[in-house]
Formats: C-alpha cells, structure tokens, sequence
C-alpha cells in the first residue's frame, strides 16, 4: 500500500458477516458510508477472488479451517506486483483477532464482535 492508501484505511470502520451453509462459506464486508466492499461465496481450500478496497488491486484467497483459525494464504496483484500474507484469525472472547505476516513483519488487528 501507499502511505495515501494506508491513511485511507487507517481509520476504516466495517462490519464483517460470515455465516456458513453446508460446505460453503458467506463472506460480505459493509463499510461505515452504506456500500459493500465483499460479498462472496467461497468453500475452505478453494481459491476465490475479489478486489481491494482501492477497486484496482485483485486479491486472490485461500483460506483453510484449522483448530478453530482461519488460516489464509492472500495473494495480491497491482500493476504486476505480486505480494503474498499469510493471515492467522480466530475468535477471542468479544474480539476477533487477524495477524497478518509478510516477510517477518506482523500486523495484528483487533475486531470488536457485535
């Protein structure tokens, strides 16, 4: 991300749903302003794609259930750069905790559950 980028989303306020039916996964992301960033169907170890909040960057997940953590292997693509995250998330009490790794370097988010 850009530093410009990075400002954007610094302060992002949005409501994760995810719900479940058989073997496949609900995921929809409504931001604070009213609009949807994600909504997308998806089933465990089964890539699916979609764009970043910059409505340009496209993400490519994959994402495995284990020992209650979403372990996912995120992969962006902008202009021909290709980053690869790993991203740990599970349940904490009231929070929902996401850890984001790249290269050594970790970003952890803590999410309030409603």
């Amino acid at each position: 991300m850009t530093d410009k980028e990075r400002e954007a989303t610094r302060f992002l306020v949005y409501t994760l749903h995810l719900s479940r039916d058989g073997e496949e996964w609900h995921m929809k992301v409504d931001l604070e302003d009213g609009s949807v960033f994600m909504d997308v169907k998806f089933k465990m170890g089964v890539p699916f794609h979609f764009l970043s909040f910059d409505k340009v960057t496209k993400m490519t997940s994959v994402i495995e259930l284990r020992n209650d953590h979403f372990i996912e292997k995120l992969t962006s693509d902008k202009d021909g750069v290709i980053m690869q995250l790993d991203v740990d998330t599970y349940r904490d009490g009231d929070f929902v905790i996401a850890t984001q790794t790249k290269d050594g370097a970790t970003e952890t988010q803590r999410l309030r559950k409603l």
